[in-house]
């Protein structure tokens, strides 16, 4: 009897498991967040009060791993 995990999943050319075919969604969803973090951190900006520097350290770290890891979405077949 085979079992259900039997089947293995494929990997694609760029090294990563992800089907090229079904990027949209996550590349829409990473814009947005990024769209979203950018926002949050202009509104902190123009709030007049001192800034927290950590936090801004923190929206600046979300922000460029989102933006990495929209870099390594393959571009082709993703809309």
């Amino acid at each position: 009897m085979a079992s259900r995990h039997s089947h293995k999943q494929a990997g694609s050319a760029f090294g990563v498991s992800i089907n090229i075919n079904h990027t949209g969604a996550l590349r829409r969803q990473l814009i947005s967040e990024i769209t979203d973090l950018e926002r949050q951190v202009h509104e902190l900006k123009l709030g007049g009060r001192a800034v927290d520097l950590s936090l801004m350290a923190s929206y600046n770290e979300l922000i460029g791993s989102r933006r990495a890891y929209l870099k390594k979405l393959p571009t082709s077949w993703c809309w």
